[in-house]
């Protein structure tokens, strides 16, 4: 659904008007999305691989990453709804955000942390989507940094949404340098066209 979304309302908005350097920045949001998704353990996604052990009392970089995961995707809601397409896209949200806050729970219950922890952890995750969507409808579409972080975000959610589709549950949300390495020489090639154009 993401996906589709995507590619029916978000690029379109997205590549309308001054559409310099878009695809770089759709680029950097993709393979921000593979670090974060490194750091979160694939939460993002609806499931956890998560290794309790190796991350100490509290998972402060998987919480991080999805807090960041969060504020970034959202970013994009009031340049939409100056379009009218806000409701697929928040609703494609609210669906892809109800299975992580879930597993956030659980994942938070599983360090047997204090409940009032738990809590604040779950509403400042909370608070991060609509923080997003405030910075992006405060920011003026005008300026010289609105889409290059509406670029960010849409590749955010296009690594997120093919991510879903294509992951094996085998991987473990571990960088595999095997396709990380193809993946960076494709990018950096298809970069170096951008001087030949």
């Amino acid at each position: 659904y993401l996906l589709g979304v995507s590619f029916l309302h978000l690029l379109p908005e997205l590549f309308e008007g001054d559409t310099s350097n878009i695809g770089l920045f759709l680029l950097v949001g993709f393979f921000l999305q593979l670090v974060l998704d490194y750091f979160s353990g694939g939460i993002e996604h609806g499931h956890a691989h998560v290794n309790k052990n190796s991350l100490g009392k509290f998972p402060f970089l998987v919480f991080f990453s999805l807090c960041l995961h969060a504020l970034l995707e959202t970013f994009p809601l009031h340049q939409l709804n100056q379009g009218n397409h806000i409701g697929p896209f928040l609703s494609g949200l609210l669906l892809h955000k109800a299975p992580i806050a879930f597993v956030l729970t659980g994942l938070l219950i599983s360090y047997q942390l204090d409940k009032k922890i738990i809590f604040i952890a779950v509403i400042i995750f909370s608070i991060m989507g609509p923080l997003g969507a405030w910075i992006g409808g405060s920011i003026n579409p005008e300026t010289a940094i609105f889409k290059p972080l509406l670029a960010i975000s849409a590749g955010i959610i296009l690594h997120l949404s093919t991510t879903i589709l294509f992951e094996d549950s085998e991987s473990g949300h571990k960088i595999s340098w095997k396709k990380l390495t193809p993946m960076l020489i494709g990018a950096f090639l298809a970069l170096l066209t951008l001087q030949l154009h």
